[in-house]
């Protein structure tokens, strides 16, 4: 009985750590009340483990902006990333329908691709 236990214990523990992190892409266009929102072309990518979410996002020709926020146990995610001339609101969730979406300037996102 006590090597059942204990097998099952290092089973598990072993199932833990070769986990794979989960990773989300999303590429798009923007939109917003400015004209140039709906050709400025962007990519994010970030992966969820570990209670985080950690990734970055470049728009076309820009700056690469990298940014960790936490993650809830329902798999819902928010923060504000700084971009120099104000912040991005990063919200977003994984899980059964994933999605993210960045306001600021422009607006980006919607459901992501999961790799």
């Amino acid at each position: 009985m006590r090597f059942t236990i204990a097998a099952a214990g290092v089973l598990l523990l072993m199932s833990h750590s070769a986990h794979a992190a989960d990773k989300y892409v999303w590429d798009g266009y923007g939109s917003g009340a400015s004209n140039n929102c709906s050709i400025y072309g962007m990519h994010i990518e970030f992966v969820a483990d570990g209670g985080k979410v950690v990734g970055w996002w470049q728009q076309k020709d820009r700056v690469v902006r990298n940014f960790e926020l936490p993650l809830g146990a329902d798999g819902k995610f928010k923060g504000k990333v700084n971009i120099g001339t104000g912040d991005m609101n990063v919200t977003g969730s994984v899980g059964s329908s994933p999605e993210i979406k960045l306001t600021g300037y422009c607006n980006f996102g919607g459901p992501l691709k999961k790799l």
